[in-house]
């Protein structure tokens, strides 16, 4: 595939970012042919079937980000199984061993993609290989779909294949297969055995937590052994026993052997804090990522809102180095979309009016990530019409949300605040982006839940800035502990205000200049036989979520805590009060309660989650749509492509991923691979034919398998299209839009 025609599909950003993809998989690919080629059973069927379909996917993905020379290599590598699993050459040693440094020698080649003169020296050292086992003269290749010219002809597999020029090597000669031409080393770990090693160092945490309590513990007794040394020094003034006074001394010695014994166990557990705390660092490096990829998933979202509405915007990024966990990118990612959806929608003004209030006809919206300690500050800036506040002051009135004397006496910043709210829009009617309002209730819960917090400020005319201030990573997080009925509760730091003393029969309490609920928690966590009796005046815990506050009364508040969150299991998992867990230094299991339910339990008409608005807010000039591929790269690729068009995309690694996601969700258009694990295309297209709430969705096979036999299935089942990898925006579009649409 020539670059011009990448570029026609991608832009470069992201570009680059699904090669990094297909990288990452090709690597993860290529250890499973290894170790099928290596492993017990390799001359088997079963086992070089495996091989052939782990490579074929693999020569998809490359063809569709624009490897060409991977492809070429990657198809003779499946010839030469084939020839193995038609019975034409027998499996053997030494074939084992050939696929083997084949595979080590196409892993260098991919790694070495940034440079070039060596890549190309270590595809012509691959070639070299495949030669006694494929026939791959040197500088051939299976062609793309666009080739033309005399010398075309089809392979077994319906593949066409056409003479090109070998690919020159730049003077590098019997190039190290190793990749050894990186400078840098890199080491790829399953995000899973780095959770496990972040679970590990939580299990730290909680074994320092419990020496250090086991050292408090000497301390008293050092202090008690001092006091009972000191009644018997009085006992013994008036005695003059020898004996007694021999022991006393003793006793003396002892004490202050003790106490230095106490005092360096101290330094020692203070040690052990800050080589764990470094080591906790250390692991929250391993899982983290910049705010590059993030923001180019914020870039696709923001043109394909552009082209729903028509309107005329650039994006400006800062900060793309910034750094935070991967957990959290992905759970911040869907409310980040909402706000750009909005800010589209009804934040950028039409070119004409823009035009007209002296702007330029092209909006801007600045996506800004930085560091601050442990937090992550993200900024999404519109320079479009802002709020109208003497309008919303005015409609929230009008619509008996606020009473006419709070209207007037709150200030603007309120007035902006409460689009937060549920249903609450700086605009008369909704379309199908929705009004700013619609769906911020649900991007605040969201933000709240991973320990953030989000503001936002308007000016008329001008526009609209949103500020998230987000943890850096959420495996480890500080807390407020404070015990009820004897068991110890938590509530995240970042939503706990102040601590106070309450009076026990209060409703409500002064906070702020106004008086907020009081949640009795002695109550609400009352277990059978508990009572919420007690003292006329408690302590208390003042939370702030989603711009609402409350004051928790509690029997004792231990105080903040470094603590490991635990998800909870499914015994409690479905409890709204509970949004986690942690381990005390005892073993003792301690419940983390959601801020979110606790609002709901003092403000009982306010709803959180309004349902007329979860559904996901859609930019829909095309629909939603479902692209179903076991290749990560593949699915990122189809996703800018399809969001280039309109579509809100979904995604999904097997047919069984995407049937579950078919029952819940409605797709307007359903793009699926055929060879996938667990469930393959064909049988997934099946189902949805059977099912009557999906036997009339679009749906397009995009695969690298187009026999006729794929073809004549396809039509039976009703497809729409079937598109042969790899996969080009051109051809998609072709079948997308073949009828007119």
């Amino acid at each position: 595939m020539a670059e011009r025609d990448l570029l026609a599909d991608f832009d470069p950003d992201e570009l680059a970012m699904l090669r990094q993809l297909f990288r990452d998989e090709a690597h993860e690919a290529l250890e499973q042919v290894t170790a099928r080629a290596q492993g017990a059973g390799a001359g088997s069927l079963e086992a070089v079937l495996e091989m052939m379909r782990t490579t074929h996917t693999l020569k998809g993905a490359a063809g569709t980000v624009g490897l060409d020379a991977v492809v070429e290599l990657t198809h003779a590598l499946e010839g030469a199984l084939a020839a193995v699993r038609n019975g034409q050459r027998p499996w053997t040693p030494a074939f084992a061993d050939a696929v083997v440094e084949i595979v080590d020698g196409l892993r260098a080649h991919i790694d070495a993609h940034a440079d070039p003169a060596v890549a190309a020296a270590l595809a012509n050292r691959v070639r070299e290989l495949l030669a006694p086992w494929a026939e791959l003269p040197r500088g051939r290749r299976p062609p793309r779909d666009d080739d033309t010219g005399p010398t075309r002809a089809l392979d077994g597999d319906g593949t066409v294949v056409d003479e090109v020029d070998a690919t020159a090597t730049g003077g590098v000669t019997n190039p190290d297969l190793s990749g050894s031409h990186d400078a840098r080393t890199l080491l790829r770990v399953e995000p899973e055995r780095v959770d496990e090693l972040m679970s590990a160092a939580g299990e730290l945490l909680f074994d320092r937590n419990r020496i250090e309590r086991r050292v408090q513990l000497l301390r008293t007794l050092t202090r008690d052994l001092g006091r009972v040394r000191q009644e018997l020094r009085d006992q013994l003034a008036g005695a003059g026993s020898p004996a007694l006074g021999a022991i006393e001394g003793q006793i003396a010695t002892l004490s202050t052997q003790l106490a230095q014994t106490s005092a360096a166990l101290l330094d020692e557990t203070e040690a052990m804090r800050r080589t764990l705390g470094d080591l906790q660092r250390g692991l929250t490096r391993v899982r983290m990522q910049t705010a590059r990829a993030l923001f180019a998933q914020l870039a696709r979202a923001l043109r394909a809102a552009s082209r729903a509405t028509g309107a005329k915007v650039e994006l400006r990024t800062r900060g793309e180095d910034t750094e935070f966990d991967k957990t959290v990118a992905e759970k911040v990612t869907d409310p980040l979309i909402q706000i750009l959806r909005n800010a589209v929608a009804h934040g950028i003004e039409p070119p004409a009016e823009r035009v007209l209030r002296g702007k330029a006809a092209t909006g801007v919206i600045q996506i800004a990530a930085r560091a601050e300690g442990n937090l992550v500050v993200v900024e999404i800036a519109d320079d479009g019409r802002g709020v109208d506040v003497k309008k919303l002051r005015e409609r929230l009135v009008e619509r008996g949300r606020w009473t006419a004397a709070r209207a007037a006496l709150a200030s603007d910043d309120e007035v902006v605040a409460a689009l937060f709210d549920p249903g609450v829009s700086s605009r008369d009617e909704a379309d199908e982006l929705a009004g700013r309002g619609v769906g911020l209730d649900l991007v605040r819960e969201t933000i709240a839940r991973l320990g953030g917090e989000i503001r936002m400020s308007s000016t008329p005319g001008k526009g609209t800035t949103f500020t998230l201030r987000l943890p850096v990573s959420t495996a480890v997080t500080h807390a407020m502990l404070f015990k009820v009925h004897g068991q110890v509760y938590a509530l995240p730091n970042a939503q706990v205000i102040d601590v106070i003393t309450v009076d026990a029969a209060s409703a409500t309490w002064p906070v702020g200049g106004e008086r907020v609920p009081v949640v009795e928690l002695s109550r609400l966590l009352a277990t059978p036989g508990a009572t919420g009796d007690g003292p006329a005046r408690r302590p208390a815990v003042v939370v702030a979520y989603a711009d609402k506050r409350l004051v928790c009364s509690v029997d004792k508040v231990i105080g903040p805590r470094e603590i490991v969150v635990k998800q909870l299991g499914p015994l409690l998992a479905p409890l709204p009060l509970y949004a986690g867990a942690t381990i005390s230094g005892s073993g003792k299991v301690q419940l983390i309660l959601d801020p979110a339910a606790l609002v709901r339990t003092a403000y009982p008409g306010h709803t959180l989650t309004d349902p007329a608005i979860a559904e996901p807010v859609r930019a829909s000039l095309s629909g939603r749509a479902l692209v179903v591929d076991d290749s990560r790269a593949i699915r990122e690729a189809l996703m800018s492509m399809l969001a280039r068009e309109g579509w809100i995309v979904d995604t999904a690694e097997d047919g069984v991923r995407a049937w579950g996601l078919a029952q819940e969700l409605h797709y307007d258009l359903i793009v699926t691979d055929l060879e996938m694990p667990r469930l393959g295309g064909l049988e997934l297209i099946g189902k949805l034919r059977a099912d009557r709430r999906t036997a009339q969705t679009p749906i397009v096979i995009v695969s690298s398998r187009v026999s006729p036999e794929h073809r004549r299935r396809a039509r039976e089942l009703g497809v729409r299209g079937l598109i042969a990898k790899p996969v080009t925006r051109r051809k998609l579009l072709e079948v997308l839009y073949a009828d007119g649409r």
